[in-house]
């Protein structure tokens, strides 16, 4: 079975031009906003609010909002921002790299309880034009069954459809309102104001006309590649054209979000990862931009090559652009080490993950939430090389971290307690488990509601104890739990979703009814493959449960087939020395066993009590299990 782990991504920084100043001035103010016209309403000025540089000068914003930060480099970092009953609108100004520049830095701050509110008001926008599509689409199919376009199963076929892909959008609701919760139209100039706005009332065709009305993005995108490559070869006349250029790329670059943005309102994920990778072509040396791709890839999507691709770019901009120890660059090792965690590849994840901590500690003087990740990133890999204690280390100086900086209702407070849930699940300490997991779902319900993929995974988590514990009818009802989120989240195609049928398979199995047990695990299988290819850990787990299915059914040729496909996956991406090779030699063995062929079966047994007693230890439930199957066929044999 899969555990879920959940890491955070980190947002990566927009990187400045650099002037020669070492003295930034800037304000601290409350977001513009636009009322029910479309107009804008300017955000109000903030005083008092307090500065800190990191390493360097802090300060106070005085009655008009206004403020001069004395950077010690023309590169510097916020490491705090405070104001007492307000918060930072977008928390990730504290990630960002800034440079001095004679532009202003502006600072957005919001009461909790405004920001709350803007964030309810546009998810209410969201649900209104999802209700509205919805009645549109079956007004249409309405349409066609009454002029007998349609036959009757094919109209309960539509509106089934048309019902599934409704719950597929619920994800990029909470995404959407966040962003349009975070967003400043101060910041923007009339004509994005107007775009956005049609946007978020669910005007797409005019959002379309006006997006079009700057000229065909696609074109453009191409005709600014041809002007770079002009300008390099022009390097004289640069500074002038340069302007102009850079210019340009921001506009089609707003204009490619817009499209993004007007695509993931209306849950097309397809054509919005389309936009945001254009705007990623169109400036390679972009560093946020390649990360948002890498991002939007990776979660929706689920292509974990493509997105690797992204961050290794990242990566290689980052250090050039600032050098080696750099938050920019740590935010890139962390996110390509868990696409690697993700594929399978453990050593390689385990050094992304060293490279981000070593990075973090040299640039923040004490514990940060931003070392809790790497912590809790590097546990999730022990843990995946079966190292439980020092994974649980690991996880524990996150939760330390977590709760000192953010209490205890959070969803990084909540990986952690999810990612203790798992080390005990693993160590036999089925109770300490199920509590930990309890303490996680509460957390995440409270923060995301019933229908988001981190619940789901701690009911899959859930799930998975009851099923430890032979509790099969609680265990399905858990892993159904999971399943059904996963799909009204992801859709049909995604490891996720495998997992979720892999499991409910296995309870099925164990309940004796084979027919939607291998059903399920074949479900499983297609996806998982499909997204991994042939050597990864979750074929392998399908492997050895259909396996289980066809030796149940007295099968054993097509069992230990199954079987020796799983061991030598597992062998090759863990060694030999790993909880799950173990399983598969015991496994094997039990074949064996049952074919007579004691021998076989009391080397297999032995290799993996071996393993497991190293691993876990001799007291550990699964290693007394392999010690009685040693001394049942040393029994055999000997009557033999």
């Amino acid at each position: 079975m899969k555990r879920f782990i959940f890491s955070v991504i980190l947002a990566m920084a927009a990187i400045s031009m650099v002037s020669a100043q070492t003295t930034q001035k800037g304000y601290v103010k409350t977001k513009g906003r636009l009322d029910s016209k479309g107009q804008l309403i300017p955000g109000q000025r903030i005083a008092s609010a307090a500065i800190q540089l990191t390493g360097g000068h802090s300060t106070v914003s005085d009655a008009n909002g206004n403020f001069t930060l004395t950077a010690p480099d023309k590169k510097f970092f916020l490491s705090d921002v405070r104001k007492q009953g307000y918060v930072l609108s977008d928390p990730d100004v504290l990630k960002k790299q800034y440079a001095c520049s004679s532009n202003p830095l502006v600072i957005t701050m919001e009461t909790p309880d405004k920001q709350a509110d803007d964030q309810l008001a546009a998810e209410r926008k969201l649900r209104r034009q999802l209700q509205q599509q919805l009645q549109q689409r079956e007004e249409e199919i309405d349409s066609l069954k009454e002029h007998n376009k349609l036959t009757e199963e094919e109209y309960r076929q539509a509106l089934q459809n048309l019902y599934a892909e409704q719950e597929n959008k619920e994800r990029l609701i909470a995404d959407m309102s966040r962003r349009y919760a975070e967003l400043d139209y101060d910041l923007l100039d009339e004509f994005y104001r107007q775009v956005s706005f049609c946007i978020e009332q669910g005007d797409f065709v005019k959002a379309d006309s006006l997006l079009a009305s700057r000229g065909d993005v696609r074109q453009e995108v191409l005709e600014q590649q041809k002007k770079g490559q002009a300008l390099q070869e022009r390097k004289k006349q640069l500074r002038r054209a340069e302007a102009v250029f850079a210019a340009d790329n921001e506009e089609v670059a707003r204009r490619c979000y817009g499209y993004f943005e007007r695509f993931s309102a209306q849950f097309q994920n397809d054509s919005a990862a389309f936009y945001l990778e254009l705007r990623a072509e169109l400036d390679t040396t972009k560093v946020d931009w390649q990360l948002d791709a890498g991002t939007f890839v990776e979660d929706y999507l689920a292509d974990y090559p493509r997105a690797i691709a992204y961050y290794q770019r990242a990566l290689r901009q980052a250090v050039s652009q600032n050098g080696n120890d750099n938050p920019a660059v740590a935010a890139c090792y962390n996110d390509i080490g868990y696409v690697c965690k993700t594929q399978g590849d453990y050593e390689q994840a385990m050094q992304c993950y060293q490279k981000s901590l070593e990075i973090w500690d040299k640039v923040y003087e004490g514990p940060h939430p931003d070392m809790a990740i790497s912590y809790n990133n590097i546990g999730g890999a022990l843990y995946s090389k079966g190292e439980y204690a020092p994974a649980m280390d690991y996880f524990q100086k996150a939760l330390t971290i977590n709760r000192s900086f953010y209490g205890e209702n959070h969803p990084d407070v909540a990986m952690s307690y999810n990612n203790i849930g798992l080390t005990c699940y693993a160590q036999g300490d089925y109770v300490k488990a199920m509590e930990y997991y309890q303490r996680s779902l509460d957390v995440r319900k409270m923060v995301y509601g019933e229908n988001h993929p981190d619940v789901a995974g701690s009911y899959n988590n859930m799930g998975a104890v009851r099923y430890a514990q032979r509790e099969y009818d609680q265990a399905k009802e858990y892993y159904l739990k999971s399943l059904t989120i996963c799909k009204s989240v992801y859709g049909e195609k995604h490891p996720d979703v495998a997992v979720g049928y892999n499991n409910i398979g296995l309870v099925y199995f164990l309940q004796n009814d084979y027919a939607p047990a291998q059903e399920s695990f074949h479900k499983a299988l297609s996806i998982i493959r499909s997204v991994y290819g042939d050597n990864h850990p979750q074929v392998a787990t399908n492997y050895n449960n259909v396996g289980a299915l066809y030796k149940a059914q007295g099968d054993y040729a097509q069992a230990l087939e199954y079987y020796r496909k799983a061991l030598a996956i597992y062998q090759s991406v863990y060694g030999e020395n790993h909880h799950d090779v173990a399983v598969s030699y015991n496994n094997i063995g039990n074949v064996c066993y049952h074919q007579g062929q004691y021998a076989q079966a009391l080397e297999c047994f032995q290799k993996a009590f071996a393993i497991l007693k190293a691993a876990l230890g001799e007291d550990h439930p699964d290693t007394q299990f392999l010690k009685e199957c040693v001394e049942i066929t040393q029994g055999k044999m000997q009557d033999n």
